[in-house]
């Protein structure tokens, strides 16, 4: 909805009633007494136009936090919806299993070493096969493990993801059968359509056939980690005459370097779990997925962090506004009664259906907003999309428009001309004319019938 900056200068009109009473302009207009006639002269002044629209307080900034460690959460410092500030403590690891892992880890650096320095020593061919089978085999029961746990992970986001698709399928039968009184409307159409191309995706969706893809390498890759475990046991088992080769040193020697980054990552993650989930920003928790007294693994979601310092208001606008509407214009934001200072950030190269129709989303990106913003609230917007001086101008509503285009009427020699006319911006009182009239043109129009071109109007000067 386009609204006014109501201007300083008063807009004069000239009723044919008030005849020769009226001396602004040095004009007046009189008709025969079937006439009534308003008339305004033609200048030049300012004109100042906004959009207002309303728009959802959201972050521009958010970060998901994962955990690097398996271990206990001890403590949970907030709740969601919380605001916290850079640097707070918001989830707290049990310190005592930190500790444990720390000393297992440090065991394992040990064992790994010994076992290293043990193949080595052994000198001969038994003992590098020996140790080779050995190592491999702990570094196969990971790999089984590991890869039995993107097995899970991949499984479970093929479920989500047919899910998604499944849902989404019951939501377009929904609608489906909302429109079905109308079953000629593209409405009804394109809901079929839709319907048509969810059953497809629900089967060879391009993400679903990827992770079954992956999936079946993944079991694949099981199966050839097991047999080469049974292998490496077979080995370890059977190899009793053989010297070790280089290669096999330089294997032993790759893994224990292996075993040294690892034990050098995991240590260096538990330092840091030690310290607690920080923010790593002032903002709202807006999720937090785990509980306190569980036991989670690496990897699993802890919370979701989205800033207070970096805000947007996610609006639409209607293709009638969007055309005066840039990115970079300035705006003021209503938000809680509170008014912001903003500007428009983007404007979305789409059009995409709303609760009122077709719009264009934009953001408009607040140049300071306060720590007590709520996330989610409701912002009325004012865009500030025009503000203009020296432009010839015009009441709104001497303005007509037919299928040719828009025009006004000017009185000239008596008489009502149709003159077209080129139009610029509008608000609820006076539109620019950018060509068509001049200064000092005189229009005219009737409030109660319409004005025809040729009729008799008679300016007394």
């Amino acid at each position: 909805m386009i609204t006014i900056i109501k201007e300083h200068k008063k807009v004069v009109f000239i009723s044919a009633a008030l005849v020769a009473a009226t001396a602004i302009f040095g004009v007046s207009i009189s008709s025969n007494a079937a006439m009534s006639v308003n008339a305004y002269v033609v200048d030049k002044g300012t004109l100042d136009s906004e959009i207002e629209v309303n728009g959802n307080v959201e972050s521009n900034l958010d970060k998901v936090y994962y955990s690097d460690i398996d271990a206990r959460i001890a403590s949970i410092n907030i709740k969601e919806g919380d605001f916290v500030k850079k640097g707070d403590v918001i989830i707290s690891y049990d310190l005592e299993d930190i500790e444990r892992l720390e000393a297992l880890t440090n065991l394992q650096a040990k064992a790994d070493l010994g076992s290293y320095n043990n193949s080595m020593q052994m000198g001969g061919r038994t003992a590098g096969l020996y140790s080779e089978a050995k190592t491999n085999l702990a570094v196969l029961d990971q790999q089984i493990a590991d890869t039995q746990a993107q097995i899970t992970r991949t499984s479970n986001s093929l479920i989500e993801k047919k899910a998604t698709l499944s849902d989404f399928g019951a939501k377009l039968q929904v609608s489906l059968i909302e429109w079905s009184d109308k079953p000629d409307s593209d409405e009804y159409e394109n809901l079929q359509k839709l319907i048509q191309t969810n059953v497809y995706e629900q089967q060879y969706h391009p993400d679903i056939v990827r992770m079954q893809e992956e999936l079946d390498s993944l079991n694949t890759q099981l199966a050839n980690l097991k047999e080469y475990k049974a292998e490496m046991t077979n080995q370890k088992a059977s190899t009793v005459n053989a010297l070790m080769t280089s290669g096999a040193k330089e294997n032993l020697t790759a893994v224990k370097e292996a075993n040294e980054i690892s034990s050098n990552e995991k240590l260096a993650d538990y330092a840091a779990a030690k310290e607690g989930i920080k923010a790593e920003f002032d903002g709202i928790v807006t999720e937090i997925n785990v509980t306190e007294g569980s036991t989670i693994g690496r990897g699993t979601q802890l919370l979701t962090l989205k800033s207070t310092s970096d805000i947007v208001i996610k609006s639409s606008v209607n293709k009638y506004d969007i055309v005066n509407v840039e990115e970079g214009q300035p705006a003021t934001v209503n938000i809680k009664n509170k008014d912001y200072a903003g500007k428009v950030s983007r404007i979305e190269r789409m059009t995409k259906e709303s609760g009122t129709g077709t719009g264009i989303g934009i953001e408009i990106t607040l140049d300071e907003p306060s720590d007590d913003i709520i996330l989610g609230l409701e912002a009325k917007s004012k865009i500030h999309t025009a503000n203009l001086s020296e432009v010839i101008r015009i009441p709104l509503e001497a303005l007509s428009e037919d299928e040719e285009g828009s025009y006004v009427f000017i009185a000239k020699d008596g008489k009502a001309e149709k003159e077209f006319v080129e139009c610029g911006i509008r608000n609820e009182d006076m539109v620019e004319i950018r060509s068509g009239l001049v200064e000092s043109d005189l229009v005219v129009w009737r409030d109660s019938e319409e004005i025809t071109d040729g009729m008799g109007v008679k300016v007394n000067k």
